[in-house]
């Protein structure tokens, strides 16, 4: 288990960013030269593990990392409270922390209704990432990128057309725009993706849907044929483009949760990257793509009708002008 983000914003918000038990302000504002300093942590009443400090409780494993098991803290009293267990017991801790967040409501200038909202947009953005499978984004992002016949999992597939009605159906607090457009952008993205790759897929084998290879059905009419196979062209580099798209778009929806609402969101994991191949060459290509300079508008993607003709402009793109219409 880990802290997930709404769990993150309820305790950072509710103690005021400020230690439980001094109640030092633990965000140093940022100078001229370096960024802001962080010197507090979200330290466990009750340890991760059996073994640590107040490990010894009947606290199932998987509740440990949840907000009620949890104590915002400068490092000198995180280090503190795990040295002296018999002074800092589950009961003291839980009363420290009841009693710093009624201060913390009652003393300062704190907006209930800012940090409601702070916590349905964390909630969303973990179901988002949840239902969009970023932590796999490049494994499955590179079936429409591979073997010239974009392909999806039937599960991922399933996840991907629950999630546009599901962004759809938000009710949105209406307080940072900026990140709510982000979702909106990369909804519309994803839509067209689905609707360009679903006219020509089949279900292959229960579980793969695959790009049908829908010339190979007029071999007999030559110029047909050809008309199709530039049509099959046109069709597979359009998902790979919008494929580049929408992992241009999950960028940017990071980008603007670590603007509004956690600046270290996935700093670790850093930006999402796809990959394409294998090539003629038998190689595979890593790619990073982002919307960069004037791209970076409330909603950079324009529509399909209007990306068929700007992914050219963007940082990387498979389609070439010259391809037939759509």
């Amino acid at each position: 288990m880990t802290i997930t983000l709404k769990t993150h914003k309820m305790l950072w918000g509710r103690s005021a960013n400020r230690c439980a038990i001094c109640r030092r302000e633990l965000v140093m504002d940022a100078s001229e030269t370096d960024d802001e300093s962080i010197v507090g942590e979200a330290c466990h009443v009750v340890a991760q593990n059996a073994d640590g400090p107040r490990g010894d409780s009947d606290l199932p494993l998987d509740q440990r990392d949840k907000y009620s098991n949890l104590i915002l803290l400068c490092n000198v009293h995180h280090k503190q409270i795990d040295d002296q267990i018999n002074l800092f017991t589950i009961d003291r801790l839980t009363t420290i922390k009841s009693d710093h967040e009624v201060w913390v409501r009652t003393q300062l200038d704190y907006d209930p209704k800012k940090q409601r909202d702070d916590e349905i947009y964390a909630d969303y953005v973990e179901l988002w990432s949840e239902k969009a499978n970023l932590k796999i984004w490049k494994e499955w992002t590179s079936w429409l990128l591979g073997s010239g016949q974009p392909s999806l999992n039937s599960e991922v597939k399933m996840d991907l057309e629950e999630l546009t009605g599901w962004l759809l159906s938000r009710v949105w607090p209406q307080r940072n725009i900026r990140l709510e457009e982000s979702f909106s952008n990369f909804r519309l993205v994803l839509q067209d993706l689905m609707l360009v790759f679903n006219e020509h897929a089949e279900l292959r084998g229960g579980h793969l849907w695959q790009t049908s290879k829908f010339y190979r059905e007029v071999r007999d009419d030559r110029e047909l044929y050809d008309e199709l196979s530039k049509e099959f062209d046109f069709h597979v580099d359009l998902v790979q483009d919008l494929t580049l798209e929408l992992t241009r778009a999950v960028n940017y929806v990071c980008d603007m949760v670590r603007e509004y609402l956690m600046p270290s969101y996935r700093i670790k994991e850093g930006v999402a990257l796809t990959m394409g191949g294998p090539y003629m060459d038998m190689t595979y290509k890593t790619y990073r793509v982002e919307y960069r300079g004037a791209e970076r508008i409330a909603r950079p993607y324009p529509g399909l009708d209007k990306f068929i003709q700007v992914r050219f402009s963007r940082d990387r793109y498979f389609g070439t002008p010259d391809s037939i219409d759509a």
